[in-house]
Order: structure tokens, then sequence, then C-alpha cells
């Protein structure tokens, strides 16, 4: 009987993980829009940025934990910066640039680790914390913001 049981669960796990790596869908959850604040050593403080994290499911590798995502940060001047992510679990690495003409060369990159914090309410969000380093920007320089995925 408990030879039975292991290879029934054993089938069973086989079954989900062939199942999981077949997924299009964000097993991690970071895909969509978040809200960020952050402080700059350069720039100060901004408040209300938007990023939009954009899962590339072609090049995740969820049966591994893995994915894949898109990066576009709007801050609230209007200034865009691009990029990609990799992630693993609830650790991401980001690579970013900026995109506006008038801006001096601003690009970075970034390491996060993805949350779920209870507020006050008991409500959970989903937070993203991050610290990056920006080589060229007037001289190097570095950062952290902390966003939080609408709709959660």
């Amino acid at each position: 009987m408990l030879k039975r049981m292991l290879v029934t669960g054993a089938l069973g796990l086989s079954l989900n993980a062939i199942g999981y790596a077949a997924t299009t869908t964000d097993v991690l959850g970071l895909s969509g829009a978040w809200t960020c604040q952050t402080y700059d050593m350069h720039d100060g403080a901004y408040r209300n940025a938007k990023l939009t994290l954009t899962l590339d499911a072609k090049n995740s590798d969820f049966a591994n934990n893995y994915g894949a995502y898109h990066f576009k940060l709007t801050e609230d001047t209007g200034d865009i910066y691009l990029g990609e992510v990799a992630a693993s679990g609830n650790t991401a690495a980001i690579y970013f640039e900026n995109t506006s003409p008038k801006m001096p060369t601003d690009r970075g990159v970034g390491i996060a680790v993805v949350t779920h914090d209870r507020d006050l309410n008991g409500k959970v969000h989903t937070v993203l914390h991050k610290f990056y380093y920006e080589p060229t920007y007037e001289g190097g320089g570095n950062g952290s913001e902390t966003c939080t995925k609408d709709n959660t």
C-alpha cells in the first residue's frame, strides 16, 4: 500500500511539474502595474512613479521558478526608463536605462526583493523593494524604490 501511495504521489508531482512548465501565466505574480516611491542620491525623492512589468512567457522558465519580464518605469516628471527583469522566486535582477534624449545618460542595474506586506487594515499588498546602482549618471550613484502592486 505504501509503495502504491508513493508511486501515485510521484506521478501526481510529475504531472503537476509538466503543467507548471507549460504555463504561460505569471506564476511569480510580478506582471502588472505598480506605484513606486523612490529616493535617488542625486535627484532626491519622488512619488507616484508608475512601473509596469510585462511577462515574457516565452523566455520564462516557471518549471524552475524563473520569470522574465519587460520593465517600464514612468516618473512623475514624464521621464521613461525601459529595461528587463530576471526573477527567481521573490528576488529579481533589473537592468534599466532612460529613453529621453533630454536627460544625461542614465542606465543602471538593480536588485529587488518582493514581499507580501499587511497594512493597518489587514489587507495584504505585494511590495517590491529595490536597490539600484547607476555607474555613469552624474558620476555614479544609487537609490532605492518601494513599489506596491496595483489591484491587489
